[in-house]
């Protein structure tokens, strides 16, 4: 087990040897989440185990965090809790990857090192909402009491189709 996670990583050796990388990731480090994120400085808990399944070279591992996002609805800070959990076969082909069990996903291996950064961004990526908001409504309503309402401003709409409206009533 290590402490301090390396950023590339051969998935067929790490399997033949059953090893565990356990430790944190800075979200500085990882720059596609960085710039989704409002705060940049908090760590990323990340375990991941290699294993073998057979002759395939399994990876699963959890990852823990808490990512402050921005709200889509009131531009305020959203604290979102990430704790996942992902198991991948390492696949060479497409052939390979269909007869993967359904719960696992595929990892495209080329006999390049991977990246272990970006396979722990890409998890938590696919595990993000598209518009995070909070789970109540946090946009602030105007009402009569307040002194930013106007009742003026409640003019009525004009509507595209009242010009047909009058067509119809005069049958030209």
């Amino acid at each position: 087990m290590s402490d301090k996670l390396p950023d590339l990583i051969d998935p067929l050796l790490f399997a033949e040897r059953r090893s565990i990388l356990a430790g944190a990731l800075n979200i500085a480090a990882l720059e596609r989440l960085s710039d989704m994120v409002l705060k940049t400085d908090s760590e990323i808990e990340v375990n991941v185990q290699f294993g073998k399944q057979g002759k395939r070279a399994l990876i699963s591992g959890k990852i823990k965090a808490t990512l402050e996002l921005e709200c889509q609805s009131c531009l305020q800070v959203l604290a979102w809790p990430i704790d996942l959990s992902f198991k991948l076969g390492v696949v060479s082909s497409l052939q390979e990857a269909e007869q993967l069990e359904i719960d696992c996903e595929p990892l495209m291996f080329n006999g390049e090192k991977v990246s272990l950064n970006e396979l722990i961004e890409d998890e938590i990526l696919l595990s993000l909402p598209d518009y995070p908001k909070h789970g109540y409504d946090c946009m602030p309503q105007l009402s009569s009491k307040d002194p930013d309402f106007d009742d003026n401003s409640q003019t009525e709409t004009n509507n595209p189709f009242s010009v047909l409206a009058k067509l119809k009533k005069t049958g030209e």
